[in-house]
């Protein structure tokens, strides 16, 4: 199960295909109330832009998701720009999209194809 750990914004211009959204900053009590009890027997990945905010919310909630039992639980090893950056497909409310959200500037430097950042959903 996918969840991605970004703001609105950015999920709207891409996500990996099949991903949930979820506020970077939700509580583990929110989370496992939402989630919990859907999750038992699956393995769950979080992402995020670089992986900064996937890895505090994987952190955060792990112990609480393994005593659900969640088989596993990753961070997805460079976030949603090492996707990009390998060209592997992401998907927006309108169907595929080669775009993907800078987060920021800096951030945004990590991409590879620069050409396809976008601040808004094509």
């Amino acid at each position: 199960v996918l969840f991605d750990v970004r703001e609105t914004q950015e999920f709207a211009v891409s996500r990996i295909k099949g991903a949930t959204r979820v506020d970077p900053g939700i509580w583990r009590s929110t989370f496992m109330r939402k989630f919990g009890d859907k999750l038992r027997g699956k393995t769950v990945v979080f992402y995020c832009s670089v992986g900064v905010r996937s890895s505090k919310l994987a952190a955060r909630v792990q112990a609480a998701l393994k005593e659900k039992g969640v088989k596993a639980v990753y961070n997805l090893d460079g976030g949603i720009f090492a996707w990009h950056n390998d060209a592997r497909p992401l998907v927006n409310a309108q169907g595929p999209t080669d775009f993907v959200h800078p987060f920021d500037k800096y951030w945004g430097q990590l991409v590879d194809r620069r050409a396809l950042l976008s601040m808004t959903p094509k």
